[in-house]
Order: structure tokens, then sequence, then C-alpha cells
């Protein structure tokens, strides 16, 4: 980081080992892979999702590293949001730090060192668990934050206010942090959020995003989407996509009968309970 820490306070030096790597150190920036390979993997998972994935990627396009300013992505529950975002992380190369927005608070911005749970603000947690200076933070459900119905404690504030600051250029390059009491340069990473509605969110947090909206698949995507994620449940279980083999006649009937376009999540279990089937038809035989 760019910032100059200085290890002076006693009961900072006990909380700064597992930031060793990157306190008062250069960090690297992870340069962009082939863009348009990481287009031809995304829309063969997302093939309905075609005007997000291309906004996403424009914004790296000619840029020396990965950078991508905050988008929320807006959309019906169930449309793959998350994964996608999970997924542009992954083929972009860079670290993923999932915050779950319906159960943070004001304390995703860190805390006073002085307080026994002190902690930085999660955006450098991200960068020292990433090993390098430019990785993607994933707010989930950014509209369930910040009130009634939300994980939000009001003692400490609402992870819509905290987020201001760290959305914002001229303050994200010196954002001073209330762990290390001093400025650290967050500027180079990508924050990609999801939502459901923007009815419930402040103007000045929607002001720092780039709105894009997701539709839901229909069921003329089935065949392109069955694929996709048979290859991601395979990823999940540490196996080899190539290893598993597509679905035959009377699954894909199978599956074809419930579900008739919509939500990607309800797709997902219905592969996944043919998958087990599968599985557990193989351990009997």
């Amino acid at each position: 980081m760019s910032s100059q820490i200085t290890l002076s306070n006693t009961r900072l030096k006990e909380l700064l080992p597992p930031f060793d790597g990157i306190i008062n150190k250069a960090v690297p920036l992870v340069a962009p892979p082939p863009l348009d390979e990481v287009r031809k993997a995304l829309l063969f998972e997302f093939p309905y999702a075609g005007n997000v994935i291309d906004a996403v990627l424009s914004e790296v396009i000619g840029r020396p590293t990965v950078l991508v300013r905050p988008t929320l992505i807006v959309g019906d529950p169930g449309a793959g949001k998350s994964l996608l975002g999970r997924r542009l992380a992954e083929l972009l190369g860079v670290f993923c730090w999932r915050t779950d927005a319906s159960r943070s608070d004001a304390v995703f911005a860190g805390t006073d060192r002085r307080w026994s749970s002190a902690e930085p603000c999660h955006s450098f947690l991200a960068i020292a668990r990433a090993g390098h200076g430019n990785p993607m933070v994933l707010l989930d459900e950014l509209e369930k934050s910040g009130g009634a119905g939300g994980g939000n404690r009001s003692d400490v504030g609402r992870l819509w206010d905290a987020l201001l600051g760290l959305l914002e250029p001229e303050t994200s390059i010196r954002y001073p942090d209330p762990f290390f009491q001093t400025n650290v340069d967050l500027s180079q990473i990508s924050y990609l959020a999801t939502a459901n509605s923007v009815a419930r969110l402040p103007r000045p947090l929607l002001d720092r995003f780039r709105v894009i909206h997701m539709s839901l698949p229909s069921r003329d995507h089935l065949d392109a989407l069955v694929p996709a994620l048979i290859a991601d449940l395979a990823r999940e279980r540490g196996l080899d996509a190539r290893w598993v083999a597509p679905l035959d006649g009377d699954e894909h009937a199978a599956i074809a009968s419930n579900w008739n376009g919509g939500s990607v999540r309800t797709l997902r279990r219905l592969v996944e309970v043919i998958l087990r089937d599968r599985d557990a038809n193989a351990a009997r035989n």
C-alpha cells in the first residue's frame, strides 16, 4: 500500500501481523486477461445477460489493470446476479470479496483500533486476502441493507452510509481507515452490487453506481444454461467438467418439464438433483 503506516502504538503492533505482506509494500495489480475469451466464457454461462457482460467488460478495454467503476446489477430474484458477479471476478483473474448486505452495517468501513473488535475496513481486508491491490468487492442484495428487515445494527450505522466514501474516487485514493488511523489507497478496487429493486436505495448511494438491469432467462435459454450449470457444479465439487457427462434425453426432458424459464436458482437445483441421482445410481450399481 502507498500509505506510510507508523508502528509506534503497542496495541497496533499486536494487531498488524495479518497485514505484514501489504503494509508499506508495493502491492501488485492484476492485468486483464484476453477480454474476448472472458466474454465468450461468460456468454456461454449467461446467454441472457449480454448487456451486463458487455457493459462491465467495456470498462476494462484498453486498461493496463482490471478496474470496473461501481456497478449495480438489478433484476428479479433468481436471475443469477450474484453468480455472474463471482464469475466476472474469477474470469478477470481478481479475488472476489463477497459481502451479504442484509447482514452488514457500518463496520464494513472499519472500526477504531481502540475497540476490542478493531479491524480495518473490509475493502482493505479484501486487498490483504487477495495479495493484490485491485480485487472485486461483491455486495449482495444491497437493497436489504440499511433498515427494516436487514441485519444492520443501528448503533454502529448503516452499510449504505459506510459505502459512500469508498465509492467516491476522490476519497477512496486517500481513505481514512479508523483501524490504521491513516490514509490508505483503495482506489483500484472494483465494486459490484446486486439488488432486486432500487426503490429503497438512497439517492446519494444510487448516484455513485452505474445501474444495469438484468433480465431473467426464458425457456429458450435452457439448452445453453444446462451445460454451464453442470460446469459450475463440477467446479464446486473440485471436478473437471469434462468428466461430467451431459444430460441424456430423459434427464433433459425431466428438467424441461419442470422449468419454463425464470429463476436460474431453481434450474440449478434441478440440475443438481439430476447429478445427485446419477451418483446414487452409480453407487448402487
